[in-house]
């Protein structure tokens, strides 16, 4: 009985273990397989984990993933970190440390406030490349944490702690996991050297930045206590006696300060390499748009030679003219320019205009020319000393007076006509005498800084000043070139009055950047730039209200400026648009005409939508801006309205373009401008009339040149009853066989009326252009008269007979002698 029931048990666990082998296909945690593999246990690990252990086959695959996800982690980690900024940012940081350091401390030194903007400049830049290295080391922590927390969990992972109770058995397998151990402890160890060499490269470059802020705090305050005592006396009065360092020490002084604005300058450049590669390609490219053009000029118009003359300096310095435009704009690409690489930029400028104005003034200007500038290198070599050099104040005495004396004979000069200065030269004369007479004052006083920062400020404006004039000349020059180029007329030329007009157009927007540009040089120079910028900063940021309105200046600023914005493109649009109206000739169908009024419509109604959005302005107050706007309409801006309607109406209609010949109840000429409200039509004696939108559109309305520039001439031609009908009629025929008089539609010779005194016959031809007809009727009309006179043909005119019925009486004439 009990050997039975044995025999049932076992085959009872036979046929589970069987069962539990196929149920659903998949092999469970208690299968023999399963059971080959032993798992270390882990301490206080749970049963219920025990349990859900992973089968072999799973085990496989997550080995086979383990390994590819170990390889990539493996590649990342070798791949090494760029550290050639790093190694190049980290040396210049610690060599700026220590040399800006130790000249700081030195207390027997003076340093001015140009070195230290200097330094600060220089401390921006050294800051901002150990910020990048700060982000590739960030990018490179993150990226090696990472692969820290999948190695780690790799490692946690209960597959790493599998072994077999049969090593005879999946051999493959085996070696799998051997090599996953072998790459994770490769991978582990690579992962924590590289993480070392990162967090060595954090602990530097933190430490150095920690520094560099305590450097930028200690400029900043030495900063402030000099501009403090900008105004205060900081050394004797010119008449008390003094002893200054020797001569030789001013030599030193130079040779460093020429040395460090090298070095910054060098550094700066090669920091902005694609501005500086893409202003060289502008200067080519604007040189080679200017000889392509004066090339065009030369071998198409007949009038070249009067066009050219107009040049002063395209046309025999295109490339240097181009140098100059490109120079003056050259510091608003850089950011961030140091005070050496405007005294770099101005050099070249100041240098190029002597050249172009070499034959340009007279022979007395360009001598005063060359004592400026030896002048000028003298106070560039000056404003960039690191060192308050007190040996030099003498040096700027004798400079600023011999600066009065040159300001004094240029504006002496300007009367002179042979020497041909260029214009605003005496305002600005004006202006660099009162600087150096300030400097002179202030150096006499004992404020020497401040003294030699004005007078020289002053010399760099004077010279500065020169090169912005010549740049407004070039630009006026660039502009008409393009205009007489895009003539569609080869012979001809643009008129002097379109000439001039063009000149006016393009100087006050010119004069404007000029302008911008050497009071941003001027402030730079002061030193007070930053300060200014900041103070206008705050005052155009600055919150305020009216009422229940808030706003800022800034915002009203930038509105304003994008509309006037908008105004300038449209009517530079208009202007544009004329001289193409002009170019095509009789091609009416070519014109622009009433069409630009679209597009000035469209650009001012897009500017005032970006100025409303650019400045903030919400839609709720455009609609109430709106809403006054068309209470205004019911109140009495009808009358400006239906003319705003009228003009577009015409512009859509077109029934009259710019340049046609047109009549308007008494007037009559030919129309210049379709503007927004009216337009304006020059008639025959010169004078331009402003007529309405709305009148055009109410009244009657001739257009003389709506399809053509045809039109038919009229002659009333009177002869004597004795003449030969038919003769006359053959001789004025024969005078319509003149060149300008259309063949079709036919001339005609009609017999009209007999009047009182003569037959009269009336004449009918048609001209091509309506622009020559009168100058056509004038030659027809003579050589009607003269053919009249040789063929015998009488015209008539009214006589008079005056017959006298009765005298009231006897004249008595006494005739007296011419002696009498």
């Amino acid at each position: 009985m009990h050997i039975f029931f044995k025999i049932v048990l076992v085959f009872c666990s036979i046929l589970l273990s069987t069962s539990s082998l196929y149920a659903q296909g998949t092999p469970t945690t208690s299968s023999p397989i399963d059971s080959l593999i032993l798992v270390e246990e882990e301490e206080g690990i749970q049963e219920k984990e025990k349990i859900d252990r992973v089968t072999l086959e799973e085990n496989i695959k997550k080995a086979q993933t383990y390994t590819i996800a170990l390889n990539r982690i493996n590649q990342r980690v070798n791949d090494f970190m760029d550290t050639a900024s790093i190694d190049k940012a980290i040396p210049s940081a610690e060599r700026y440390l220590e040399v800006v350091g130790r000249r700081l401390e030195n207390q027997d030194v003076k340093i001015n406030i140009r070195y230290l903007n200097a330094l600060e400049n220089w401390l921006n830049y050294i800051v901002s490349d150990l910020n990048e290295a700060d982000g590739k080391i960030t990018r490179r922590v993150d990226e090696l944490f990472s692969a820290r927390l999948k190695v780690d969990s790799i490692k946690q992972d209960e597959i790493m702690r599998i072994s077999f109770r049969d090593t005879t058995l999946l051999p493959e397998y085996q070696l799998t996991l051997s090599n996953l151990n072998t790459n994770l402890l490769r991978v582990d160890s690579t992962l924590n050297a590289r993480r070392l060499l990162v967090a060595g490269y954090r602990s530097k470059v933190s430490s150095l930045l920690i520094n560099l802020n305590l450097l930028e705090e200690k400029i900043l305050s030495q900063k402030r206590v000099l501009e403090r005592a900008l105004f205060e006396k900081e050394t004797n009065y010119i008449w008390e006696p003094r002893e200054f360092p020797s001569t030789e020490r001013l030599i030193f002084i130079f040779r460093d300060s020429f040395r460090f604005n090298l070095n910054i300058t060098r550094n700066y450049i090669n920091k902005h390499p694609f501005i500086s590669i893409t202003l060289l390609l502008s200067i080519f490219l604007l040189t080679y748009w200017v000889k392509k053009y004066l090339i065009s000029i030369q071998a198409e118009k007949d009038f070249s030679a009067l066009i050219l003359k107009r040049f002063k300096y395209v046309n025999r310095y295109p490339f240097l003219s181009s140098v100059l435009v490109i120079l003056a704009i050259a510091p608003f690409f850089f950011p961030n320019p140091p005070i050496s690489f405007f005294a770099f930029i101005l050099i070249l400028k100041v240098s190029i205009s002597g050249v172009l104005l070499r034959k340009r003034v007279g022979s007395d200007s360009m001598k005063i020319w060359w004592i400026l500038f030896a002048l000028f290198l003298i106070s560039v070599a000056s404003n960039l000393y690191w060192e308050v050099a007190y040996q030099e104040r003498w040096h700027l005495l004798a400079f600023n007076l011999l600066g009065i004396y040159l300001g004094w004979k240029l504006i002496y000069l300007e009367k002179e006509k042979e020497e041909a200065l260029p214009q605003y030269i005496p305002l600005v004369a004006k202006i660099y005498i009162a600087f150096c007479f300030i400097a002179i004052l202030a150096n006499v006083l004992g404020r020497f800084s401040l003294g030699k920062m004005i007078g020289i400020t002053a010399t760099l404006s004077l010279m500065h000043a020169v090169p912005l004039i010549i740049f407004i000349a070039i630009i006026k020059e660039l502009i008409y070139l393009r205009v007489e180029v895009g003539r569609s007329n080869e012979s001809g030329f643009t008129s002097v009055i379109d000439f001039y007009n063009i000149q006016k157009r393009v100087n006050r927007i010119a004069s404007y950047l000029a302008v911008f540009i050497w009071g941003y040089f001027f402030l730079e120079s002061l030193g007070i730039l930053e300060t200014i910028l900041f103070g206008v900063e705050q005052f155009l940021i600055k919150p305020r209200s009216i009422m229940n309105a808030s706003f800022t200046f800034g915002q009203i600023g930038i509105f304003i400026l994008i509309l006037y914005i908008a105004v300038f493109l449209a009517n530079v649009v208009a202007y544009i648009s004329s001289l193409r109206d002009q170019q095509t000739g009789n091609l009416r169908g070519k014109k622009l005409g009433s069409t630009v009024l679209l597009i000035r419509l469209a650009l001012l109604i897009t500017g005032f939508l970006i100025a409303a959005a650019a400045s903030g302005i919400s839609l709720d107050k455009i609609a109430i801006i709106l809403g006054a706007f068309s209470l205004g309409i019911s109140f009495g801006l009808q009358t400006i309205v239906n003319n705003l309607v009228s003009g577009v109406i015409l512009a859509f209609e077109k029934p009259i373009q710019i340049g046609d010949t047109v009549q308007v109840g008494n007037v009559e000429g030919i129309v210049k401008d379709i503007g927004i409200r009216a337009s304006k039509i020059k008639n025959w004696d010169g004078a331009e009339v402003i007529i309405p939108n709305g009148d055009l559109l109410a009244q009657s309305l001739t257009n003389w040149t709506l399809s053509d520039k045809q039109r038919r001439v009229e002659l009333i031609i009177g002869v004597s009853y004795n003449a030969d009908m038919d003769q006359v009629t053959q001789l004025i025929q024969k005078q319509l066989e003149v060149e300008g008089i259309l063949n079709s539609p036919p001339s005609r010779v009609l017999l009209q009326t007999f009047a009182d005194n003569s037959v009269n016959f009336r004449v009918l031809f048609w001209v091509e252009d309506i622009d020559v007809w009168i100058t056509i009727r004038d030659r027809v009309m003579r050589g009607i008269f003269k053919s009249f006179k040789e063929h015998g043909v009488e015209i008539p005119f009214p006589q008079r007979d005056l017959h006298v019925k009765s005298f009231p009486g006897l004249i008595q004439e006494k005739v007296f002698k011419a002696d009498d």
